[in-house]
């Protein structure tokens, strides 16, 4: 099984937008028209509302799940990384070809102007406690396939959530799975507030994202990917095996009813075995802190989700 973020989902997203007025800038910069333009472009896609100081000493955050610590690299070349209280790191590259020099600007946007050919990079930390890795594209002639290099705690894994996005995922104590970490799925618009259809892939722990821009599309094009780890609380997933255990009427973990246990006239034993008989596997919502879930709870939140995506867990 494993956890889904369910306090505060991290945005895997990709907006398309033009820039507007210059913002003012926390420190100079010799290339400060040019800075100026990727703030602005940046900061129309995301607003600066959950915008958070940005440092390259790493700024600390205290979240329901505890203190984090998002650090935006000081070049282009550098990684983003959020840290989790226990320590626990998941890092991030941005597509850069060369070695641009940040510059924050006075609301905390990281920009690094020409970090590859027709390209913009940037970097926010967020409030909620994740981080941004932006790519704009300033015109037709940028790439529109993008490599997110993901930096993993060692033993995690990238698991398809079923939406568009990623679940992080480590080892749990006794059965399944957690995440730990989350990437939602991408949303695209372009400068006249059309969308524009966006998606992502994996090539290992490489998040690759793929923009379908066309002849109309207005550009510049803002991706967003932003992520969050150390999540505590949010949905389990059993993996096919353990769902099955559930459908017999066995059971897996002690935070959850015995899978007996009827509500309205349903039990989860009879729930589970939906998807067994479809070859799917079961999904709870829950938080495993408070103790054994009431029957009416754990159906409450439970739900199929089918294996796909990274090492596909539902198998």
């Amino acid at each position: 099984m494993k956890f889904k973020n369910s306090v505060h989902a991290a945005l895997l997203t990709t907006a398309l937008i033009a820039g507007t007025a210059a913002p003012a800038f926390a420190d100079g910069n010799p290339s400060a028209s040019a800075a100026d333009q990727a703030v602005a472009a940046v900061q129309n896609a995301t607003g600066t509302t959950d915008v958070a100081p940005g440092s390259t000493t790493g700024t600390v955050m205290a979240t329901d799940r505890g203190l984090v610590t998002v650090t935006t690299p000081a070049s282009a070349e550098g990684r983003v990384t959020v840290a989790a209280s226990d320590g626990s790191a998941v890092t991030m590259s941005l597509p850069a070809t060369v070695d641009a020099a940040g510059t924050t600007s006075a609301a905390g946007t990281t920009v690094y102007p020409n970090a590859a050919a027709h390209t913009d990079l940037a970097t926010q930390a967020t409030v909620g406690g994740g981080a941004r890795a932006l790519v704009t594209l300033k015109d037709a002639k940028a790439p529109t396939t993008q490599r997110f290099d993901l930096g993993l705690p060692e033993g995690a894994t990238l698991v398809a959530d079923g939406a568009g996005g990623y679940d992080i995922v480590t080892s749990a104590n006794g059965a399944g799975r957690v995440a730990r970490g989350h990437i939602d799925a991408p949303w695209a618009k372009d400068a006249n507030g059309n969308p524009v259809p966006t998606s992502y892939s994996l090539d290992g722990n490489t998040l690759v994202q793929t923009i379908q821009t066309g002849h109309d599309t207005a550009f510049p094009v803002v991706a967003d990917p932003h992520y969050t780890w150390g999540v505590i609380t949010g949905t389990v997933y059993f993996n096919k095996a353990e769902t099955k255990v559930l459908a017999l009427g066995g059971t897996v973990v002690s935070w959850i009813p015995h899978p007996a246990a009827v509500v309205g006239g349903r039990s989860l034993a009879g729930f589970a075995g939906v998807a067994v008989a479809t070859d799917r596997c079961v999904k709870i919502k829950v938080n495993p802190g408070l103790g054994v879930l009431s029957p009416a709870a754990a159906l409450a939140g439970s739900g199929y989700y089918s294996g796909s995506g990274g090492d596909g867990y539902c198998r």
